[in-house]
């Protein structure tokens, strides 16, 4: 018998900036709508939709939308756009700001709508598994669309590769490592909006530790990002954050620290370092409601540091 079930997510949040910076304001947040329904014992459907603001009127994104069939544990085959497994965070957390730790994600993911520079999405065939063994591995391939690609289309004949592997060690702790591959025809746009002038590569490699215990939260991954463009040689760059928190009970308080480092020849990338840190605390005043207060500083290599203060309502229904 079919079982569908239908939750959604939402947020308010005001911002207030330091000298020289946008005036105070309220804000809404995406308001996301997550789809599951069982088909059978072992395929099942999963559709996340997420409507937010564009800057003129109020969009529709649909961020994933997957059909899974699961017959074990360790055998997994989904078929949809994804979130692409590149580290911790990009799989544990999704749309939903009630659903991760800080009000907002680390720079290094960042949806691609929000300036993100890695390929948070992907569309394509996955195949993954989980508690493979005494060592309770865990394993995602993804083989998909590219950057500057759509859902509907590729524009490159050459796909994308992701592989990620990852060790359950206990079950308040998590290492892994990945890697993604993919190559860009002339002319995709880098993050500044401009074409780029030749094709290029995009190949990644980096690790998380994630130690999400009952009292103690700990998230921390890096990735190395290469570009390669034809004719100019290789760039790399680093992006890298760590996360950490204390659990009193209901109240959470916390800190991040957020760094992303780029080569300044880098064509695709084309934006300023960022350095950012922020603390704040968190009180779940239910299991789907949650209050966020955070105090956040950022440098980059073209600015002065910025202040801003941040709080925010979230809730799950």
């Amino acid at each position: 018998m079919q079982q569908t079930t239908l939750r959604g997510f939402t947020d308010v949040t005001y911002r207030a900036g330091s000298h020289g910076t946008a005036p105070s304001d309220f804000g809404l947040g995406q308001f996301v709508l997550h789809i599951m329904s069982k088909l059978s014992n072992d395929v099942h459907f999963m559709g996340e939709t997420v409507f937010e603001y564009d800057q003129t009127d109020f969009a529709v994104d649909v961020e994933r939308v997957i059909v899974s069939y699961t017959p074990r544990s360790y055998l997994n085959v989904s078929a949809g756009k994804h979130h692409t497994p590149l580290g911790y965070w990009n799989n544990a957390y999704h749309h939903g700001a009630l659903l991760q730790p800080t009000i907002e994600r680390p720079l290094m993911d960042r949806f691609e709508d929000d300036g993100g520079i890695l390929p948070i999405h992907t569309t394509g065939l996955l195949l993954s598994g989980n508690d493979v063994g005494p060592a309770h591995l865990g394993y995602s391939f993804l083989v998909g669309n590219g950057i500057g690609s759509t859902p509907i289309s590729d524009n490159n004949p050459r796909k994308s590769v992701t592989a990620e592997l990852r060790s359950q060690v206990t079950s308040y702790l998590e290492v892994g490592v990945s890697g993604y591959d993919d190559l860009a025809p002339r002319g995709t746009l880098n993050l500044a909006g401009d074409s780029m002038p030749a094709p290029f590569s995009m190949r990644t490699i980096g690790g998380h530790v994630a130690l999400l215990g009952g009292h103690y939260e700990l998230i921390s991954e890096y990735q190395r990002i290469m570009n390669h463009l034809e004719g100019d040689g290789t760039h790399p760059n680093n992006a890298m954050f760590v996360y950490a928190g204390r659990r009193f009970g209901s109240i959470v308080p916390y800190a991040r620290w957020d760094k992303l480092d780029f080569d300044p020849a880098d064509p695709y990338f084309a934006v300023a370092d960022v350095q950012a840190a922020l603390i704040g605390a968190r009180y779940d005043f239910s299991a789907m409601g949650t209050i966020k207060l955070e105090g956040r500083q950022s440098k980059t290599a073209l600015d002065r540091n910025r202040q801003e203060l941040v709080a925010q309502v979230a809730i799950g229904f």
